[in-house]
Parts: structure tokens; C-alpha cells; sequence
């Protein structure tokens, strides 16, 4: 075990402490621009396949879903312990995933009264807010996002200068504060030609 938390730690940005995953603070800002921007493009591309529309996906104007960058951030913080078996990162992170899609969907719902995914017509759905495809979709995200997309942000952020790491963070923040602010002004994104 201790060779594998050696391994873990040389693994990861020079950025300041770690949290209990053994990644800091600063590599948790870009896993959560990372993956929200990575269902945002996941998200539009199968409306684009499927509809033949762009449409912005997530509650915000920018380009990112911010479900998927707090539900990435949610599986490598609760699954770096298990990270030795896939078998467990795979179920747990369905578990993880299903649990808070419903209850993003809930607070949604009723906190800005807009319904952003509805699974009623998929097999084994509940209220239309999780469904067993969407489950084991962000189970094989959860694997991915373990194994391989949190390892090569690490490794870009490496070869990145201190500097430069803590600039683009700044920046993307600023982004996305006042992509929130836009929304407090105008609105959340209405998300038009969702069901």
C-alpha cells in the first residue's frame, strides 16, 4: 500500500497540501473545468448526432455542464481510496453519480423550475430523473475519469510553470464567476429545445 500512495504522490502537481485523494486544491479547480467542459462537448455532440441542433446544455451561458465538473470532483475525492479496484470505482462511482443526478435534478426542478434531462421514455427510469443507462454511463465515466482523464491533467498541469498553472486557474475561475453572475442578471440558460 505504501508503494502505491508513493506512486500517487509522484504522480501529482507540486501545487500546495493535498487533500485526502493526495491531490491538491489547484488540481481540483481543472478537474472541475476539465470534465464540466467535457460533458458539455459529451452533452451537445449527442443532441448534434441525435436532433441535429446545437443546444447549450448546461444552466450556464459558457461552454461547460456544470454537473459533470462537481460530479468528476465528487468521484475522485469519495473513490481514491478504492482506485485499486476497478470493479469497486465502477460501482460506487454509479452509485455516487445516480444519487447526486437526482438530486441535482431535483433542486433544478425546484429551485429554478426548468427540467434539463428527462428519462421517463428510457428502461428503468424513476421519476425521469435516473435512469439505468445514464447510471452505468457515468459508472464507465467514473473509470475514465479515475484512470485516465485525472492522470492526464496531472500530467499537463506538470509541464506547466507554477505560474502558468495558477494564471489559467485564476482566469477560468474569473470565467465562470462571471458566467454565474450573468446568470443572476439574465437568468440561468433556458436550456431552449430541451425537454
Amino acid at each position: 500500500m505504501e508503494s502505491f500512495s508513493a506512486e500517487i504522490r509522484t504522480n501529482t502537481v507540486d501545487a500546495g497540501p493535498r487533500t485526502v485523494s493526495g491531490y491538491s486544491l489547484l488540481e481540483y479547480i481543472y478537474f472541475f473545468f476539465f470534465f464540466a467542459v467535457a460533458g458539455w462537448i459529451w452533452e451537445c455532440s449527442l443532441y448534434l448526432v441525435r436532433d441535429h441542433v446545437l443546444v447549450n446544455r448546461g444552466t450556464k451561458y459558457g461552454p461547460w455542464v456544470p454537473i459533470y465538473g462537481y460530479g468528476g470532483i465528487l468521484v475522485i475525492l469519495l473513490l481514491y481510496r478504492f482506485r485499486h479496484s476497478k470493479l469497486r470505482v465502477f460501482l460506487y462511482g454509479i452509485l455516487i453519480s445516480t444519487v447526486f443526478e437526482y438530486l441535482t435534478s431535483v433542486v433544478l426542478e425546484y429551485g429554478l423550475n426548468v427540467v434539463y434531462w428527462d428519462y421517463s421514455e428510457d428502461f428503468l427510469n424513476f421519476q425521469g430523473r435516473i435512469s439505468l443507462v445514464s447510471s452505468l454511463a457515468f459508472g464507465v465515466f467514473s473509470l475514465l475519469g479515475t484512470y485516465v482523464f485525472a492522470p492526464v491533467v496531472t500530467a499537463i498541469l506538470r509541464k506547466m510553470s507554477p505560474t502558468t498553472r495558477r494564471n489559467v486557474a485564476i482566469v477560468l475561475c474569473c470565467l465562470y464567476g462571471l458566467d454565474i453572475l450573468a446568470c443572476i442578471i439574465f437568468g440561468f440558460n433556458p436550456a431552449s429545445g430541451l425537454s
